[in-house]
């Protein structure tokens, strides 16, 4: 996923390189800054049917104390007996709970809407779905395995699933114990940024995913909003230590983490168990994906981008794309119109009075860049006075994002002209496509 920041006419970017290195100072302070205070998530977007985007975070290998210690708040059901597990291999962890959209994208048809839908939309989870819709014969894994042409995909651990929630903490929640709040469905500061409950919603009711902050590895939505099912099967008794736990087989009870209602059940280490033919049938249980590897699927931005990309939908309009490896920056000029079609009164002494080009400057890393976007304005054609200003407040944001050679997606967010949306983008030609999977590794 790439994200663009933008400036305006980029004939004059050579006359303004002064203004531009200040821009690129300014931009890789700001990013050391942000590095500074988090962990970098490495993401991987693989594309599914009908250009639908679903993210995928690498969760690193390492031993962590699965389970709660004795006498934490909240462990009603003494099932979560704590113990040493150590996961010696890297995965990845569905940056967010499965979507409606990612749903009917790969199972080619909408969620069930028998058990109630009080929210239906492309960005709610997908729920109404049992254990055997997701991971069964013609499930969502099945089918998902089949058209990326892999057999990567699957439900992950009960292991897995924890030490992802967990990110690295041992409190109650990621973000601290908060001992200081009700367990219940009251009001309460410290989680109301990071998890959707019955303090801050209304029970049972599936919200928006990534609407609350992600954990240090990335993750949206680990705790509160659904019941997420998971691959093991349950049982009462957790042992350890142990290396790389696959968890209870069999047909028996699945095991669903990180859900319901009220706060005290939404912590890192609450489990329960359910019927796997009926579990699910309702609106509080959805799903997220995980991979072992996602090797072949890791786009990398690279200088084989460098070309002009255009939506066909709207031939006339497109992209203007450099990248420059050696100092990580990505640049994209945008040649398209205004919101509204000039009178017929309007006159230029050059060009269309209703063209505009937008322009974006920012750093990448992986198959991502987010930017923020900024115009230049003055200046007269071919000329150096007066010259080219850069306007110090932000203008918006804007984010390309790679799945492949020939196909990316743009999302763009203009807040001070009301405008959001995507764009599907592809090359005008393909000259540059051989260069760039060679600087792929492909």
């Amino acid at each position: 996923m790439i994200t663009t920041a933008f400036v305006k006419q980029p004939w004059y970017l050579a006359s303004i390189c002064p203004r531009v290195y200040l821009l690129l100072q300014t931009t890789l302070i700001s990013a050391f800054v942000l590095l500074s205070q988090a962990v970098l998530a490495e993401e991987v977007t693989v594309m599914l049917p009908g250009n639908v985007p679903m993210t995928l975070v690498k969760v690193p290998a390492g031993t962590f104390m699965m389970g709660s210690p004795n006498g934490e708040r909240g462990n009603v059901f003494g099932n979560e007996n704590q113990h040493q597990v150590t996961l010696t291999d890297d995965y990845y962890m569905g940056k967010t709970e499965v979507t409606q959209q990612q749903w009917a994208a790969v199972m080619g048809e909408p969620m069930a809407t028998n058990c109630g839908t009080p929210s239906v939309g492309d960005e709610y989870p997908v729920y109404c779905v049992t254990w055997g819709k997701i991971a069964g014969p013609g499930g969502f894994l099945e089918k998902l395995n089949q058209q990326l042409a892999t057999t990567e995909f699957r439900l992950p651990t009960e292991a897995e699933w924890e030490r992802a929630a967990r990110a690295g903490t041992s409190t109650r929640y990621w973000w601290g114990d908060a001992l200081e709040c009700s367990d219940e469905c009251e009001a309460c500061a410290a989680h109301e940024p990071n998890m959707w409950w019955c303090g801050n919603s209304v029970p049972f009711v599936p919200q928006l995913v990534a609407t609350k902050l992600p954990n240090a590895f990335g993750l949206h939505d680990m705790l509160g909003n659904l019941w997420e099912i998971v691959n093991d099967r349950y049982q009462d008794v957790l042992n350890g230590p142990v290396t790389d736990p696959t968890g209870a087989g069999g047909d028996g009870d699945i095991v669903m983490r990180g859900g319901g209602k009220e706060a005290w059940i939404n912590r890192s280490a609450s489990r329960i168990g359910g019927s796997p033919g009926s579990q699910g049938q309702n609106t509080e249980v959805g799903f997220r994906v995980a991979a072992s590897s996602l090797e072949g699927f890791a786009f990398q931005i690279n200088a084989g981008l460098n070309d002009v990309w255009f939506n066909p939908a709207t031939n006339g309009q497109g992209f203007l794309i450099a990248v420059f490896p050696d100092i990580k920056q990505f640049f994209v000029a945008w040649f398209t119109f205004d919101t509204e079609r000039p009178g017929a009164g309007v006159s230029a002494i050059l060009g269309d009075p209703g063209h505009r080009w937008v322009t974006a400057l920012g750093p990448y890393s992986g198959d991502t860049a987010n930017l923020t976007i900024s115009l230049t304005e003055g200046g007269v054609f071919d000329a150096a006075d007066p010259p080219a200003v850069i306007d110090p407040e932000p203008y918006g944001t804007m984010t390309f994002e790679f799945a492949g050679c020939n196909e990316g997606l743009v999302t763009y967010s203009v807040p001070s002209l009301n405008l959001t949306g995507e764009i599907p983008i592809q090359r005008v030609v393909l000259d540059n496509v051989a260069l760039c999977e060679t600087l792929n590794g492909q």
